[in-house]
């Protein structure tokens, strides 16, 4: 009796596996994520997911400025953290969420075809609740002043709101963003394997 109804529930297995993993692989929005060595010891980690449908290569930048907060056309969210030469956590910040940003400032370029795929970058740790803030950007230079995208080094500075005072605190040459497996990815892999399995126990059986 029970051998009789295990194909059963084998096959229902396997057959409600396959509506999962079609949802998983037509998925399109991918998830970065950069690190960088700044000089003078500080470092940096940040993370950006782009929405479904955003092109190998885009330039996100508020349409508005400085208006906020504004909605994105192709980041859902970006998150940065900078530490000290101790690694030591000095801030953490999300700029955008949700497909709304309130950076004014939120500059990010992405070509997949690059080697240093994110040619001109200017992210941060500000949110409403957050004075002073961290920023990296490579459109101002050491000495505060807007400059060109992608003209200048990467620099890193923290920035007081209330002074309008920007504090040079390193830079580095080149930042590079790699993609993320989903967790869905690893999801995924293990309903084909639950298929395999069915389908190999269901021959057998027979």
């Amino acid at each position: 009796m029970k051998l009789q109804k295990l194909p059963v529930l084998l096959a229902m297995v396997t057959f409600s596996s396959i509506p999962f993993v079609f949802a998983v692989s037509s998925a399109q929005a991918a998830d970065l994520a950069f690190s960088a060595n700044f000089s003078n010891g500080y470092s940096a980690k940040g993370s950006f997911t782009t929405k479904s449908g955003t092109p190998a290569s885009f330039s996100e930048i508020n349409p508005n400025f400085p208006s906020v907060p504004f909605t994105t056309q192709f980041l859902e969210s970006t998150s940065l953290s900078i530490f000290d030469s101790t690694n030591r956590l000095l801030q953490s910040g999300s700029g955008a969420n949700n497909g709304i940003s309130t950076n004014a400032f939120l500059r990010l370029d992405y070509d997949s075809s690059l080697t240093a795929n994110l040619p001109a970058l200017n992210v941060s740790t500000e949110t409403p609740s957050q004075n002073p803030y961290y920023f990296i950007g490579n459109n101002v230079d050491p000495s505060g002043r807007r400059v060109a995208p992608g003209s200048t080094n990467y620099n890193l500075f923290l920035y007081d709101k209330t002074t309008d005072n920007y504090t040079f605190l390193g830079d580095t040459t080149s930042i590079k963003a790699i993609s993320v497996p989903e967790p869905s990815s690893a999801l995924s892999s293990l309903a084909l394997a639950a298929c395999g399995v069915g389908v190999a126990l269901k021959r057998k059986l027979n």
